[in-house]
């Protein structure tokens, strides 16, 4: 069995799906659209994240308010700043930012600050379910293990 690591980095998606914040919102719905995500990290010409745009994001703040999706950019209803973390993070610090900030997904940074994943809470779910689904495999197989050991033959 391999060694799980729990730095995030080695959970993450790392061909993130970006977006620029002058984009319109119906551009940035069709990219969501085309690449089937959920959510965009907003980048600077740097590739440096500085928002996030949820399509809750659009549905909430564009489309329940009737407002014209053409006449808005993603800098107008992103959610900024953003909250990031960084390569070596383990997943328990991640985690604990996610649930103190309310968010759900969490755009990892180099020490340049340049944008090389995301996490997000499908992620750390997978991982948890893979590291549970073997710790319950290995109590089952130290049981099995001492009852052969342990038979009256």
């Amino acid at each position: 069995m391999r060694t799980r690591s729990l730095k995030v980095i080695d959970m993450a998606v790392h061909e993130v799906a970006t977006i620029k914040a002058d984009k319109n919102i119906v551009d940035c719905a069709a990219q969501m659209r085309l690449e089937h995500v959920g959510s965009l990290v907003v980048v600077d010409e740097a590739q440096k994240p500085i928002g996030m745009i949820t399509d809750r994001d659009i549905a909430i703040e564009v489309v329940a308010r009737r407002l014209d999706p053409e006449k808005l950019a993603v800098k107008d209803i992103m959610t900024a700043p953003v909250v990031t973390a960084a390569p070596n993070e383990g997943m328990v610090t991640a985690l604990a930012r996610m649930r103190e900030f309310g968010v759900r997904r969490l755009p990892i940074v180099d020490e340049t600050g340049k944008l090389v994943g995301v996490i997000s809470n499908s992620n750390l779910i997978e991982e948890l379910s893979e590291l549970l689904g073997s710790l319950v495999r290995n109590i089952h197989s130290s049981k099995t293990r001492e009852v052969a050991l342990r038979s009256d033959p």
